[in-house]
């Protein structure tokens, strides 16, 4: 008779030290405990994100989370005109951004490890180095019909630098408001990382 998991029954711990793509972090879990439950190895290897960039409408870090928007124009905070200057060509991407993240069995039924690459942002104004993603997910038996499940992971890498844009006077501005760049101190969300622990009961 087949056996069913059911993930979501009982929960001792999940400690999601921050929210790192939620869809990916399920999925490897799902796939490890069904793994170990029927016995049964998914494909060898796997790839679960995959996303391509030339022309962002904003740029994100490689969990997802928002750092800036690509405006093709703004307005300066000081300009009571509301003129418009053109910012397209200081956020055009010199390459295009891929960003990935792959799965492998391990060298045990419920066992998956996790690696992913991301290339990273390069525009005139706008750099973030490239990132890596390492996770490991196993799932282990407690009892014939209790299973516990410990999953880690998270980018490493992806620091980001902002440049000022320069008039002819030599002040210096944030690109995104025009304003002036000792009075521009932005917050970048850190790539993020995770850590869950599940208890999972079975059912004949």
């Amino acid at each position: 008779m087949s056996r069913y998991c059911f993930v979501s029954l009982l929960m001792l711990a999940s400690s999601p030290l921050f929210a790192q793509d939620n869809g990916v972090r399920d999925y490897v879990v799902r796939t490890s405990i069904l793994s170990y439950a029927q016995q049964v190895n998914p494909t060898p290897v796997w790839l679960s994100t995959f996303s391509a960039e030339s022309r962002p409408v904003y740029f994100t870090n490689s969990s997802g989370m928002a750092i800036l928007s690509n405006p093709s124009s703004v307005v300066s905070a000081y300009d009571a005109t509301s003129t418009r200057y053109n910012t397209s060509n200081f956020y055009a991407l010199k390459s295009d951004r891929y960003k990935f993240i792959s799965h492998i069995n391990g060298f045990n039924k419920g066992e998956v490890f996790s690696v992913g690459y991301d290339t990273g942002i390069n525009t005139q104004k706008l750099n973030m180095s490239n990132a890596f993603f390492m996770g490991y997910t196993k799932t282990f038996s407690l009892a014939e019909s209790a299973l516990l499940n410990f999953s880690f992971g998270g980018w490493f890498g992806g620091g980001i630098h902002e440049s000022p844009c320069v008039d002819s006077y030599g002040r210096q501005y944030s690109c995104q408001t025009l304003t002036a760049w000792q009075d521009y101190s932005p917050n970048y969300p850190k790539s993020l990382s995770f850590l869950d622990l599940k208890f999972v009961w079975l059912f004949n």
